[in-house]
């Protein structure tokens, strides 16, 4: 079986260290960027099956990001990773057709648990938030 292609995106070098110890065991790191206009040119020649995407980028949000990867086209799922716990995040997030929203203090505890869901064709929000419908 083919293992699961994640392309990574978070401005705190820290954080992306962190997401590549965490996820590297088990998935395939296609790329880990700091900003979004890397991962708006790269996207396309690593055909990652998934998207982590920090909310708050240094040149764009990663609404923004999400934004033009679903203008162009590019299939594969998105899931936010971001420090922002507030219910009208959630929201945007889920009405960009976002896989998962996953709180940044939650990650040890929700991040695998996300990506697994939204391979499977589920979503994902942490914490006791509601989905978007």
């Amino acid at each position: 079986m083919r293992s699961i292609r994640l392309l990574l995106a978070d401005d705190n070098p820290e954080v992306l260290e962190t997401l590549i110890d965490l996820l590297e065991p088990t998935y395939d790191i296609a790329g880990a960027f700091s900003d979004g206009t890397s991962v708006l040119q790269q996207v396309a020649v690593l055909n990652p099956d998934l998207v982590i995407l920090d909310i708050s980028l240094g040149d764009m949000t990663g609404f923004e990001v999400a934004r033009r990867l679903k203008k162009s086209g590019c299939p594969a799922k998105i899931i936010f990773l971001t420090v922002h716990e507030n219910i009208d995040f959630v929201r945007a997030a889920f009405d960009l057709d976002a896989a998962g929203y996953v709180f940044k203090s939650r990650i040890s505890s929700d991040l695998v648990d996300a990506i697994n869901k939204a391979c499977e064709g589920g979503h994902f929000s942490s914490g006791e938030l509601p989905l978007a419908q």
